[in-house]
Formats: C-alpha cells, structure tokens, sequence
C-alpha cells in the first residue's frame, strides 16, 4: 500500500512541475528554428504535456479520484474541440486543419494539447495552494520578459520579448496583469509587494511599450479594470442589505448609462474616434472584415476549417486592401469573425458558450462570497474574459494567449466547480491498465511524430535558407521529407533560396539545377494538392518567369501562363496575378497584352502606386514615354517615394532620356547623389548630364566626385575632362 502511495506521489508531483514548466513557454526563443518565436514555444508546449499526460495516466490507474470531473464549462470546451475537428473534416484541407503551419502552429493537434492540459489541471488540481503556485509562477516569468521588453537593445525581442511582437505580448501580459490583480487581494506581507509591483510593471509594459501602444489591447485593459473596479463597488452597495446603498447602485448604473452615451456626443470623443478610423491599421482590418465576411456567407454553417482562411481570402480579395499597406493575411485578426470562417456558425456559438458558462459560473459564484474581499476574484476573472475576448476583436492567439486562455479557463473550473468532500470517499471503478498502457503507447507516438519531427523539419529548413547552395539542398530534402507539416510552406521558401542564388551566379551549376527542379517539383506538389490555392499558383508562375530568365526556354512562358492563369481564376480582384502576368507578356514581346494587363492591376485600384509603377516600366519598355512619364506623376502625387530604391532611378532615367529632357535627368540626378551620396554612377550619370547641357563646370565637379569615390577610374575621367577641354 506504502508502495502505491509513493508511486501517486511520484506521479502528483511530475504533473505539478510539469505544468510550472508550462508557464515557461512563452520564455522559449530559439533562433536556430524557422519561425523562432512560434516553433519552438509551441513544441516546447506539447512535449511538457505530453509527459505530464503519461504521469496523468499512470496517476488516475493509482488513484480513481484523479479522473475527469465533467462541468459544464468542460463539457462547453469539450463541445468545441468537437466541432473544431468535424468542420476540419468538412473542410476544405483536414492536413492543414490538423498540422497548422510553422508560422502560427495553431491546428488541431495543438487544440487536443491544450484540451488536455485543461483535462489534467482541472482533474488534479483541487485546492487553492496548487492554484497559486501555477498562476505566480506564470506572473513570475512574464516579469523576466516584461523587463526584457522594456530594457533590451536587441530590435528582435524590445517590444515583444520573447513573443516576437508586441501585440502578442500584450495578449499575453494581460493574463498576468489579472492574475496578479486576483491575488494580490488575498495575500499580506511579501507577497502582497511581489503582486502589487507585479502589476505596475505589466502597466508599465503595457502602456509605454518601446515596440509600440497597442491600441486594442490597451483599449480592453481599460474596459476591463472599469468592470472589475465598477462590478466590485455595485456588488458591496447591492449585497450590503441596506436599501439607500442599494438605491445608490442603481443610480451609479444609471449615471454610467447617461455618461457613456454623454461621453460619445464630445466632440473630443468623436476626434479621437475618427482619428483612430482613418488609421491604416484599422481600415485594413476593416477591408479583411469584410473580406471574412464574404467568405464565411459561402459556408455559413460549418465553416471552411481550420487554418483555411486563405482560401476565401484569395476568393474575395478586395483591391482596396494594398492600399492599407498588406497584401496579405493568413488571419482574419478578429475572434468572432476568425471562428465563423473556419467553423461556421455552430462553431462561434460553440466558442461563445465557453465564455459563457464561465462568466456566467462566476456570477453564481458571487451570492456565495462572504469575505468581501473575495469578490475580486471571480470579479477579476469576469474582467480577465471580457478584456481577453475585446482584445481579440483586432488580433488573434498564439501559443502563449492560447495557453493562458486554457489556464485561466481551468482555475475558473476549479473556483465555480469546487471539489467536494463526498467525491473523494466515493468509490470509483480505476482505469484499466490495458488501457492506460495503450494511452501512454499512443502519447509516445504522438510525442515524437507530432512534436520531435516538425521540430527537426523547423531546423532543417532554416539551415536550408541560411547555408549555402551544397549544403542547402540538402537540408531542404530532409525538411520536406521529415515532418507533413513542412509541405505548407517550406516549397516557397525552397523557391526564394534557389531563384536568389541563381540571379546571384557564381554557383554550381549542376547542384543549381537540381535546386530548381525541387523547387519546380514541390511547388507543383503543393499545387495539385490544394485545387483552390491562389497563394502556391501564384508562387509557381513567378517562378516560372524568373526560370526563363535563366534559361531563355520559351516552354517556362508557357507553364507560367497556364498556372498564372488558374491564379488569376482564383482570385480575380488581387493585383499580383496581373503583374506576373503581365511580367510573363513582357518575356514573350507581346508588350500590348502586357500593358493591358497593367492597367488592369492599376484599373481595380488606382490608389495602389505599386501597380502604377509596374505599368509605367511597361510603357518604358513598349517606348511610351510620355504615358510612361503620366504614370509617374500619378505615383508621386499618390506620394510614393520611389527613390527609396536606388534601382528605381535607372528606369526613370531612361524616360527623360527618351522624351530628350536633359534638366528632368540633371534634376533627377542631383536627387540621387543627394539621397545617395556614394553612389558612383549617379555622379558619373550626372556628368554626362551636365556636359550634355553645356555645364562644363559642373560636369567636371561631378566627374572629379567620380574619381574620388572610385580611384580605378581615374584615366577614363582624364579622357572625359579632356572632351570637356579641361
């Protein structure tokens, strides 16, 4: 019997040091990982419970008390996790749905490891002192990370930590800004000080953020702390059992009803409101809106499953969103929307009645609280849901906001769903061995297939990207063979590395071959696999332009039409097909179709200076240069800075070389060596264009800068200051 204790001992405290090891995930940052804010946190993430599952396992087989209670906020979440597999099955890519990405690593085999960390929390954890523990040791490593945010010199990790950026930051400081409001209440000495210096450091993160004032995340913290602060004083008139505090309460509720629709009628109120309107940030999340919107209409019901969005996103692309500044998103950047698209409406119900019965749990839990001081508690965690759920309204979870949902979602359980005193002494048939032994078999493949393999993928392609051509070859074979989850987005970047190398030169031809043909070979993979994906099309048919460009072979023009034009299928509205397109005409000389296509791009909205841009080098090439000359000015008056790029100065060189403007090119060329001041051939260009105009001085200027920024040239500026008669 001592035996079997020990052993429930054993197995108790694996569980408990794995779930402090839980809270450290948003800590992890490894470099040497594509994606290194998002992979190695998330597989971090799944291996800890992977383990603490097995010790689970083996702790219920000990001891039937441990098993399952099912709540109705359980059954809620369990409900949830339903629908999120049956849509992704409906779906329109279940491999998708399942493996996620590594750029957000959020699909269904992260939900089952965050179901289950829910599970063992809520089955194990059944007093206060384990609650405390877990909520400051999240509080504690979101500390270090605060200071990191605030103090560090590294542009990497000032603003976001270890998070990347700081949205996902706030997302996730505000989990521990409530947590330490909840128990700084309950807590003297010491640890009240801990708590308390806790939350004005988050504030501080939170507020004045090097990397930027999230505007929605600050936006729900105040809304949030005006709940829990308004929620507490009306909770103490109401339950005080005096009627003038009670009859205060309503009038406090009335006063905050006139006062909140007062403070919308200031013309301050309706400034900042219309300020905040016009912001790119928010006029883009708009366009997607409606673009989420669009797509969610098509499959109402259930969805189009999850990780998916980018299918409807191409569908309904809207030519307005570029002028926003993205092209784009892989992410709706709104809950309620996020969840419509991927699960359809039963799947938002679904989410929303987890919100639901928690807040509503928390509000039953009230009448109960007979230490006032309570009642910031359930208050607390009522504001937490609310500042959560309002926050995502502009952005969307990742792993760390993901786990800290599920935490917080289990210490709710635990505090409307105590664990009463009859169900310990209550007898329970244990679970048998036959079957924990096959759960502990199916863990252990699921650590090492689902975890250790994209882990290893995730090293392999960032050792692809990084090492040169010998080496790289090699490392993305293994990548793409490795782990399922690489083929979503490993072939682009087999595609980059292998189309930069070749424009390089210098490489081995042959090992730059067989690069290309993986490159071909994958994407053409990820084509045939995925009948509605515009982005891979797209990926395809500008390699194809870029692999004419290296070998001149007329047969890769003619792919590229065909999967060029599959893309523009796709997605009718989005600029992009129209440049590749309008590219591949160019490569085949029929420069009519080209333009044709260019204007088509700038035709679906003018206000998009890029697709101006592409469509004045067309009007260079054809030799129309005073269209070409038009469409310059339109990008100007658009105020796009072209001259950002130093290559930009060359093709509008050529249009004032065409239409014989030789002040337009001294002009030009004056604002290149200004922006560009080492630039040699912007000096030497601006001699030639000085000596054209008869300018000898200032051509010799210029030709004497030449030969100072570039000593080798000195006898060719000997023969030109001669020509000048110097």
């Amino acid at each position: 019997m001592s035996g079997r204790i020990n052993l429930e001992k054993i197995y108790f405290t694996i569980v408990e040091w794995g779930t402090y090891l839980a809270m450290l995930t948003p800590l992890i940052f490894i470099r040497s990982y594509f994606f290194p804010f998002v992979v190695p946190k998330t597989i971090f993430f799944r291996i800890i419970v992977d383990i603490i599952f097995i010790a689970y396992v083996l702790l219920v087989i000990s001891n039937p008390k441990y098993r399952p209670r099912f709540t109705p906020l359980t059954i809620a979440i369990a409900i949830f996790l339903g629908i999120l597999i049956l849509t992704s099955i409906t779906g329109i890519n279940f491999e998708k749905s399942f493996w996620s990405v590594f750029e957000r690593m959020t699909g269904l085999i992260t939900f089952f490891h965050l179901f289950i960390f829910y599970i063992i929390l809520t089955s194990v954890f059944r007093e206060r002192k384990y609650w405390e523990r877990i909520l400051t040791a999240s509080i504690l490593v979101c500390v270090f990370i605060s200071f990191l945010v605030l103090t560090s010199g590294d542009p990497t990790t000032r603003g976001g930590g270890t998070l990347g950026n700081s949205s996902f930051f706030s997302a996730y400081s505000l989990f521990n800004l409530f947590f330490a409001i909840v128990l700084l209440v309950g807590k003297s000495g010491i640890w009240r000080i801990f708590y308390g210096l806790a939350m004005i450091l988050f504030l501080i993160s939170l507020f004045f953020n090097p990397g930027g004032f999230t505007k929605g995340a600050v936006t729900a913290f105040v809304i949030g702390a005006f709940v829990l602060i308004f929620g507490s004083l009306i909770f103490y008139l109401l339950s005080s059992g005096k009627k003038m505090l009670r009859n205060i309460a309503f009038a406090l509720i009335v006063l905050l009803i006139l006062g909140g629709l007062g403070l919308f009628q200031l013309d301050f109120t309706k400034e900042k409101i219309a300020e905040v309107w016009q912001s790119n940030s928010v006029q883009s999340r708009l366009v997607v809106w409606n673009i989420a919107w669009q797509g969610w209409q098509e499959k109402f019901w259930l969805g189009w499953g999850l990780e998916n969005f980018n299918i409807p996103f191409a569908k309904y692309f809207d030519p307005e969103l570029p002028v926003t500044g993205d092209l784009w998103y892989d992410r709706v950047h709104n809950v309620v929307l996020d969840t419509g698209v991927a699960s359809g409406i039963v799947g938002l119900i679904s989410y929303l009645s987890i919100l639901g019965v928690a807040i509503f749990g928390l509000f039953k839990l009230l009448p109960k609280i007979t230490d006032k001081k309570n009642v910031f508690i359930p208050l607390g965690m009522t504001a937490l849901m609310v500042v959560y759920f309002l926050q995502n309204i502009w952005v969307f979870d990742m792993i760390s906001s993901y786990v800290m949902f599920f935490l917080s979602l289990a210490f709710i359980n635990f505090l409307i769903a105590p664990q009463k005193k009859e169900e310990v002494a209550t007898r329970r048939i244990p679970l048998p061995s036959l079957i924990g032994a096959l759960l502990i078999i199916i863990t252990i493949f699921t650590l090492i297939f689902t975890n250790i393999q994209p882990a290893r993928a995730s090293k392999f392609t960032i050792y692809g990207i990084s090492f040169p051509l010998e080496q790289s070859l090699n490392y993305f074979q293994k990548a793409i063979t490795t782990s399922p989850i690489a083929k979503f987005e490993v072939p682009e970047q087999i595609v980059t590395k292998f189309t930069d190398l070749a424009f390089a030169g210098n490489q081995n031809e042959e090992l730059l071959v067989e690069g290309l043909k993986l490159a071909e070979e994958q994407m053409k993979k990820s084509v045939a696999e995925s009948s509605l994906d515009f982005r891979s099309r797209l990926f395809l048919g500008k390699f194809y332009n870029n692999l004419y460009q290296f070998t001149q072979d007329p047969k890769t023009l003619d792919l590229a039409n065909e999967i060029l034009g599959e893309a523009k299928n796709l997605s009718p509205k989005n600029q992009q097909v129209y440049w590749m397109l309008g590219q591949t005409k160019l490569f085949e000389g029929n420069r009519e179709e080209a333009i044709e296509l260019f204007r088509k791009a700038v035709d679906l909205d003018p206000r998009f200076a890029q697709s101006r841009w592409y469509l004045l080098l067309a009007y260079k090439i054809a030799g129309k240069y005073e269209l070409a000359l038009a469409e310059l000015k339109e990008i100007e008056r658009l105020e796009f800075n072209w001259m950002t790029d130093v290559n930009n100065f060359k093709p509008v060189a050529d249009i004032y070389k065409g239409l014989n403007d030789v002040d337009a090119l001294i002009s030009l060329y004056e604002k290149g060596t200004e922006i560009y001041p080492n630039e040699v051939q912007f000096w030497a260009n601006l001699a030639d264009a000085y000596a054209a105009k008869g300018e000898r001085e200032k051509a010799k200027q210029a030709a004497e800068k030449v030969r100072e920024l570039d000593p080798e040239s000195a006898s060719q500026i000997e023969e030109f200051l001669k020509e000048l008669g110097y």
